[in-house]
């Protein structure tokens, strides 16, 4: 299972203060924006979308982990039922010394 490395991520605080800084800009007399993705609607809708990604993503990563955790213990629960099978065939057919040496 692949570990998710959250560390890559930017700090919220870092596209924050950058949006903050570009709002900021408003005091300045008409700003020239060459690219539509950069107007305040196109910062907002970025940001929202990487929010909203960034949740999916966490909300998937609890779901793998979740999804292990039941494997494990479902391999858990066969091992201890073929442990039974073996121990109730062993009380049917008696304890047999060479049996528990594997021959």
């Amino acid at each position: 299972m692949n570990k998710i490395d959250f560390s890559q991520r930017l700090p919220i605080k870092t596209p924050n203060a950058d949006i903050d800084s570009f709002y900021g800009l408003n005091t300045v007399s008409g700003p020239i924006l060459n690219r539509p993705v950069a107007a305040p609607d196109g910062v907002d809708a970025s940001g929202a979308a990487m929010g909203a990604k960034q949740q999916r993503e966490t909300e998937i990563a609890a779901l793998v982990k979740a999804a292990a955790d039941t494997a494990r213990q479902t391999k858990v629960e066969l091992c201890d039922a073929v442990m039974a099978m073996q121990e109730s065939l062993r009380e049917q057919t008696g304890s047999n010394p060479q049996s528990d040496l594997g021959y």
